[in-house]
Formats: C-alpha cells, sequence, structure tokens
C-alpha cells in the first residue's frame, strides 16, 4: 500500500508531482464519492421517524410562513402571475439547494476531521458525495413544486427544460464559495459559527419570498444569487426565456471558481491535515 506523507511544505514546490497527485485522484474521486453518497443516502435518515420528509419539512414551513405573512400584505404580492404559495415555494427550495451547496465542503470534511489524515480517500471524495445529497434533495424538491403547480394550475412551459441549468448554475456557485468557506473553516470554528448567522442576512437581501424592487434592482443584482434565482424561477413558473441581467456572468464565474476553489484545497490540504 502505497504511503501518503503530508508535509508543510507548499506542494507548488513541485508543480508536477502536485499535477499527477491531482490527475491520479480524479480517476478515484467520482468513483469513491458515489460509493460515499450511497451510503449516505442510505444511514442519513435511518434513525428517524420521519425519515426523508425532512428534506421537504423545513423548506415548507418556511415558505408557508411567509405565505401567511404574503397574504396578510407585509409583502408585495400584487405584481405576481403565479400564486403566492407557488412563487415562495419555488424560491426556498432553490436556496435551499444554494445553501446546502454552500455549506457542504465544510460539513464533509468537519465531520470526517480526526480521519483525514489516516485514510488514502481524496478528500474531495467527500465533498462530491455530499454534493450528490444535495442535487438528489433538490431534485425531489422540484418534484414536489412540479405536483405544487399542477394543484395550482400553473402552466408548464417549454421553459422548464432550462431548469437544470439555472440550477446547476446555482449549486455551483454555493459549491465555489463552499470550497473557500471550508478551507478558513478546517481552521477556525469561528467560519462555521459565522457562516449561519450570515446566510440568515444573505436570504432577507435576495428575492427569495418576494418581488424583486424594480427601482432597486441594479442593487440587488449585485447580490450573485439574485440573477441565478430570478432566471431559474423565471423559467420554471413564467416561461421568460431571457436570462435576469447577469446571469451568463455568475454562472461563468461559479463554474471557474468551483475549479479554482477546489484547487486552492488542494494547495491547502497539507496544512490543513497538520493542523488537525
Amino acid at each position: 500500500m502505497t504511503e501518503i506523507i503530508y508535509s508543510p511544505e507548499s506542494p507548488l514546490a513541485s508543480p508536477r508531482a502536485f499535477g499527477r497527485a491531482v490527475l491520479a485522484d480524479i480517476k478515484a474521486v467520482f468513483r469513491i464519492g458515489w460509493q460515499l453518497f450511497v451510503r449516505n443516502l442510505v444511514v442519513q435518515y435511518r434513525q428517524s421517524v420521519l425519515g426523508y420528509l425532512w428534506l421537504l419539512l423545513p423548506p415548507l414551513v418556511l415558505a408557508l410562513v411567509w405565505t401567511v405573512l404574503g397574504r396578510a400584505q407585509v409583502l408585495r404580492t400584487q405584481a405576481l402571475a403565479v400564486p403566492f404559495p407557488v412563487y415562495v415555494l419555488a424560491g426556498v427550495f432553490l436556496w435551499q439547494g444554494f445553501v446546502e451547496a454552500l455549506n457542504g465542503p465544510l460539513q464533509q470534511l468537519s465531520a470526517v476531521r480526526h480521519t483525514l489524515a489516516k485514510v488514502r480517500v481524496p478528500h474531495e471524495a467527500f465533498v462530491v458525495a455530499g454534493m450528490g445529497v444535495v442535487v438528489f434533495n433538490l431534485a425531489i424538491r422540484l418534484a414536489v413544486l412540479v405536483v405544487a403547480m399542477w394543484w395550482f394550475e400553473v402552466p408548464f412551459r417549454v421553459t422548464l427544460a432550462l431548469v437544470p441549468l439555472g440550477a446547476a448554475a446555482l449549486l455551483a456557485l454555493g459549491l465555489a464559495l463552499g470550497w473557500g468557506v471550508a478551507v478558513l473553516g478546517m481552521l477556525y470554528s469561528d467560519i462555521g459559527n459565522g457562516l449561519s448567522v450570515g446566510v440568515n442576512l444573505w436570504f432577507l437581501i435576495t428575492p427569495v419570498v418576494y418581488v424583486l424592487p424594480g427601482h432597486y434592482a441594479r442593487y440587488f443584482n449585485l447580490n450573485p444569487v439574485t440573477p441565478l434565482l430570478t432566471t431559474t424561477r423565471n423559467w420554471l413558473l413564467l416561461g421568460a426565456l431571457p436570462p435576469a441581467p447577469g446571469f451568463w456572468t455568475v454562472a461563468a464565474l461559479a463554474s471557474m471558481g468551483v475549479a479554482l476553489g477546489w484547487l486552492a484545497y488542494r494547495l491547502a490540504q497539507p496544512h490543513l491535515v497538520v493542523r488537525l
């Protein structure tokens, strides 16, 4: 069995060896990640009475609360072309997917932090397994949303075919940011604690449960989640083909961010393992 030695020396001191190690691990990451994903899916809710209902209960309760607030005229809902409950449900489900992708790397690596230096499994396999669960959860929620659309008689439009693209961009943004959070969070526990506070504030400045204010739209679009979530929800519910301003820019940056974040973790990995 090949022995792995972690050293605080920068991997870039030997770029060729670093490149060979990365390529060798890529071959194993997805195979092992799939095996871990299946295992996680089986054991995740094994000790829970409600089981997989926990995929839906938290976002459904959140959507119900904001729907009640909307019906009480706390939120502006007159401009909506679809029933408000469906609008809120779509926003909450998409937001939940983004948050799970954002939290995923730190949660997965923290769960196995005491064994990272003892196993020969590439660390990225744990993150891939976690993202598999995120994708599975989002697919289940979107299936429930389709049922809600049918119930509220929201027409099914051809732009539904573009929803996977928007959802993938949203998850990629979460994962790209999640890699950076994981690098810092493995060193400092304050990062994980602060992340939950930051996500709650981020929710309020993202048009998840309210209509994007037209006068302040340019300011809200500075939030990278806004064009991705808004565009995906429009494809789901309204059939509006043109994406929101900034969608393609954020989607491209998110895709590059996933690769750069992964490489940043690979570079930081020896230092992280030494400090665990």
